[in-house]
């Protein structure tokens, strides 16, 4: 008999070994357990820039609208994830805001438009569920200097960026940054997978068309009232902010370096600051949908 597939379950490449281990868990009460996983300690240190809108503006689908010019780089290094058993890894993720206003939907939040992660599980998860823009990279453990906070990535050896917030110093403007995560609803993605030509059609044709084209939203997680653990009030404190971002030649990252470099071609205008801090999540992602 042959292998047969389950349409009440999920899969993800290879299939031939059964769905996902994580989304069909039962949980008492006959939910899912990946809705009530024990939640994370998230390590964050992130900076806010100001840079060109029609640069911005230029790299953005149009479903979407630049809300305002600014992008945000969070270096995470999450840790003891109860949906991956206690382990844990780190991303950089690079957002900017925006607004969907379509038949049905009608939100603003934080375009992700690259998120590097240095460990493969998550990135193909991330990827093939909910769209994420997710690569991978190196990423050193962020440097606790005194008041200063280093984070750095790079790829093949090739640094492509540099992160540092000095909370001893002032923000240039903390409130901004504040308005800027108040008024985000949740994330957004875009999904796309490119499709396989037709067996008639030229090998140009390849991977030319899309099997899947459309925005994602995920809105920002809600404490259920049955939710089993504590969450923590976020401990952060804002300052003085310094990121630099390097564009790679073809030579030193072959594959994917044009996104690193589309990131280092957005000019750096004014740095709001930054904030670096501790809090913990559920790593709740099962509310994406898709944006109509």
């Amino acid at each position: 008999m042959s292998m047969q597939f389950d349409e009440n379950s999920s899969y993800l490449m290879p299939v031939f070994f059964g769905h996902d281990w994580v989304a069909r868990q039962p949980w008492p009460g006959g939910k899912n357990k990946a809705d009530y996983y024990e939640p994370g300690i998230i390590h964050v240190t992130s900076a806010t820039f100001e840079t060109d809108d029609e640069i911005l503006e230029s790299m953005i689908p149009p479903c979407y609208k630049l809300a305002e010019p600014y992008m945000n780089v969070s270096v995470c290094e999450f840790t003891n994830l109860g949906y991956m058993n206690g382990k844990s890894y780190s991303l950089i993720n690079f957002n900017v805001p925006v607004t969907f206003d379509g038949k049905r939907d009608h939100v603003r939040g934080d375009l992700i438009m690259a998120m590097y992660e240095n460990w493969t599980d998550p990135i193909i998860g991330g990827r093939d569920t909910n769209g994420y823009a997710k690569l991978y990279c190196d990423i050193p453990p962020v440097q606790n200097v005194g008041s200063r906070h280093i984070a750095t990535a790079h790829n093949a050896a090739f640094d492509f960026m540099e992160l540092i917030v000095d909370t001893d110093k002032s923000a240039a403007d903390a409130e901004k940054i504040k308005s800027l995560e108040t008024a985000s609803q949740g994330k957004m993605n875009y999904k796309y997978i490119p499709a396989v030509k037709e067996k008639d059609e030229p090998a140009s044709a390849n991977h030319t068309k899309p099997d899947a084209s459309y925005p994602v939203f995920i809105p920002k997680w809600v404490k259920p009232e049955d939710y089993p653990y504590d969450i923590m009030k976020p401990d952060f404190k804002f300052g003085d902010a310094t990121i630099r971002l390097n564009a790679p030649k073809w030579e030193d990252w072959p594959n994917f370096g044009y996104v690193a470099a589309g990131l280092a071609s957005l000019p750096i205008k004014r740095v709001l600051g930054g904030k670096h801090g501790t809090y913990n999540d559920p790593t709740y992602y099962s509310s994406a949908y898709r944006l109509r």
